[in-house]
């Protein structure tokens, strides 16, 4: 039997008046579940933590013993952390670091829910863009495009030609939903923008090889039907299309939102902390 042994009579009357949903008076004695060095986990620690509802005793006593085991586990190892915790380390002053920073990011977070502008329009994206377009350069080849893969036992050949054609002029819904039920593999949209070297993975080379804006094929290879249609290619290092970068965009005017917002805060919190006189500053 564990060291815990000695402890599980008492913990079974303990779990019945648990899972009868009566609380343990503060005014009772508090079992000692485990012990390392100066460490002590006591039957109300786990109160809220280790839910006994709705378990048999033997399945309620299974899961305390299986939290005290880790419980004395972590206490172990954060005994022997401390040990080997050097003298120029300030724990103290850790511990306030990062209890300052958990309460100030709370407090981000509930201010920019509160009083951040979410709405990022099309007008605020073009505006950026044009701004700071050196910031934005093609680092590989994008290309818009609409393909499809056949298996060419599978398809009435004529009929496919014929909605291929119907989706390169208008891409209308049913020229949409019969290559989509009718192809292994396809793209069906014609506005996004991608990687040029991920098209050429999902082609033959010989359909691969000299890619350009006006690049209009179908061809047969190893029994499947290949259709390509390209509309627009960007290079490498040329300026993005708007479209490519506008996440990107959103991204950084959503940033410069919250660091404005935060630092509007802190100066309107400094004027009237100041003003409130509650602030004494001695070295001016």
């Amino acid at each position: 039997m564990s060291v815990y042994g000695k402890f599980f009579v008492w913990v079974i009357l303990a779990l019945t008046v648990v899972s009868c949903q009566t609380e343990i008076s503060n005014t009772q004695q508090d079992p000692v579940l485990a012990k390392v060095y100066n460490k002590t986990l006591v039957l109300s620690d786990i109160e809220g933590i280790v839910s006994f509802e709705s378990s048999s005793p033997k399945d309620s006593l299974h899961r305390l013993q299986s939290f005290v085991d880790r419980w004395v586990a972590e206490a172990i190892l954060i005994h022997e952390a401390e040990k080997h915790v050097t003298q120029d380390i300030d724990v103290d002053k850790l511990v306030r670091d990062y209890r300052s920073s958990l309460i100030l990011s709370n407090y981000e977070q509930e201010l920019f829910e509160q009083e951040l502008d979410l709405v990022i329009t099309d007008k605020n994206v073009r505006d950026y863009f044009s701004s700071h377009q050196e910031q934005f350069r093609l680092s590989y080849d994008i290309v818009r495009y609409l393909y499809a893969q056949a298996a060419i036992d599978q398809i009435d050949k004529p009929v496919f030609e014929q909605w291929w054609q119907v989706a390169k002029e208008s891409l209308s819904q049913e020229s949409k939903q019969y290559l989509s039920t009718n192809t292994m593999a396809y793209h069906l949209n014609k506005e996004k923008w991608l990687a040029l070297q991920d098209l050429r993975k999902n082609i033959p080379p010989t359909m691969g090889a000299s890619l350009s804006d006006s690049t209009d094929v179908m061809l047969e290879n190893n029994n499947y039907l290949y259709a390509l249609k390209v509309f627009e290619i960007g290079h490498k290092g040329d300026t993005p299309p708007i479209s490519f970068v506008r996440e990107q965009i959103e991204k950084i005017i959503l940033h410069s939102r919250k660091m404005k917002l935060l630092e509007d805060k802190k100066k309107t919190l400094y004027q009237q902390e100041i003003k409130g006189h509650n602030v004494e500053i001695f070295t001016n």
